[in-house]
């Protein structure tokens, strides 16, 4: 992509591969169609043959030797200098090997890039020193078995660092997603499409919900699943059998955040987890990383244990406290204005206490989404269920009066 910019056809781009040989990046060049008479590929680990290269330049002009227009290292754990006694990926090696191109680029105006491992945990390898020497670093990040890729940036000298890329990895390479505010939510409309019987009837499912998180700037829906069922144990811990017990399993979001739900739940809604293994799944392998998710995950969790659907069409935004209450988010505006983009017709948030703030809403989204506001969380459970009161709320999908269901909020 780099080489193919007009910018670069001239002086060309040089890559140095240090794991893998010309041959191979060629056949991955190939099947991407990623072949450039501007990209030059140069399998070596030696920094001063680099170095050698790079005078050299790719330049088509026979007389012009200005060297290449950018370089990239993949990766910089595997370049050495020979006057440093010590092996490659040593932290010395890193320093030293960073430092030196460093210097080539400010003395020669040319953007370098370092490709470089990351550990088990996500850090770059080497010393943590690296981070500090380059001017952006940007991080790949994706769950391995989602498609779905997050180009986030973790410094920027340039700019500011709320920016975040959206990718498919597709056999193409990654593909910049369309529309990815529909990335990590599940629609329903094509399967119905499907199906012209008038009497197959899709009902709403239960523990499912809707939230709306923040990447830096760009905001995501977020399709949260819990399934709640009863432990196998717990018959046979009745009959004087095995001791019963509860399984807890998340997949985007971490064990502690729901026991903390459970806790709140069961103290604040009467809402009890007893007996019951709860399962809880962050649609295409997304990660729960802000509180802000925390009333979606809470209805969702209700709605399961309960066997009550969620409203449909509504997103839940906030923040829930010990005590209950529900606390406000950052970028509201943002959040809703992507939950109107994707069809929803009602949001619930945290009670605002500002008047200016309150009015900015009502005035910005009082013909196109529906914003209900709840103090606790146990007025957010009441609209999610559509019920006018909190004994309806405590009470299991079949024992629900025809008139509760079709009350409205």
């Amino acid at each position: 992509m780099l080489a193919s910019g007009s910018a670069m056809r001239e002086s060309g781009v040089l890559y140095v591969s240090g794991e893998e040989s010309v041959l191979q990046v060629r056949m991955r060049a190939e099947r991407l169609g990623a072949v450039s008479d501007s990209l030059f590929v140069a399998s070596e680990t030696n920094l001063d043959t680099v170095f050698r290269l790079l005078e050299a330049g790719g330049a088509s002009d026979v007389d012009s030797q200005r060297g290449f227009g950018a370089v990239v290292v993949d990766s910089i754990q595997t370049v050495y200098a020979e006057d440093v006694a010590s092996p490659a990926g040593t932290v010395n090696q890193v320093k030293e090997c960073t430092l030196r191109l460093l210097r080539l680029a400010k003395s020669r105006n040319v953007p370098v890039i370092l490709i470089g491992h990351v550990t088990k945990s996500g850090d770059i390898a080497g010393p943590k020193v690296l981070e500090h020497i380059v001017d952006t670093v940007v991080q790949l990040e994706g769950d391995p078995q989602s498609a779905r890729r997050f180009l986030r940036c973790q410094k920027n000298r340039f700019g500011n660092t709320s920016e975040v890329g959206v990718f498919n990895m597709t056999d193409e390479g990654l593909q910049p997603l369309t529309n990815p505010l529909l990335a990590f939510v599940s629609s329903q409309d094509d399967e119905e499409d499907e199906f012209d019987d008038e009497e197959l009837v899709i009902e709403p499912l239960d523990g499912c919900s809707l939230t709306i998180a923040m990447e830096g700037k760009r905001p995501i829906p977020l399709e949260i699943q819990a399934l709640a069922n009863r432990s196998q144990f717990s018959s046979d811990a009745g009959r004087g059998g095995g001791s019963s017990f509860s399984r807890v399993r998340g997949v985007g979001v971490s064990f502690d955040k729901l026991q903390l739900l459970f806790a709140v739940l069961e103290k604040r809604a009467q809402v009890s987890f007893q007996n019951q293994s709860v399962f809880v799944n962050i649609a295409e392998g997304y990660t729960i990383q802000e509180p802000a998710a925390d009333l979606a995950l809470a209805v969702a969790l209700a709605s399961s244990v309960l066997g009550r659907p969620v409203l449909e069409r509504t997103a839940f935004l906030g923040e829930v406290s010990l005590s209950g209450h529900l606390r406000p988010v950052k970028m509201l505006e943002s959040r809703l204005t992507a939950a109107h983009k994707i069809g929803l017709e009602v949001c619930v948030i945290p009670k605002e206490h500002d008047v200016a703030t309150r009015r900015a809403i009502r005035k910005k989204f009082a013909n196109t989404l529906t914003v209900v506001e709840a103090s606790t969380l146990l007025q957010a459970l009441k609209v999610a269920f559509r019920s006018p009161t909190t004994t309806s709320i405590l009470s299991r999908s079949d024992e629900t009066s025809t008139a509760q269901e079709d009350s409205g909020l």
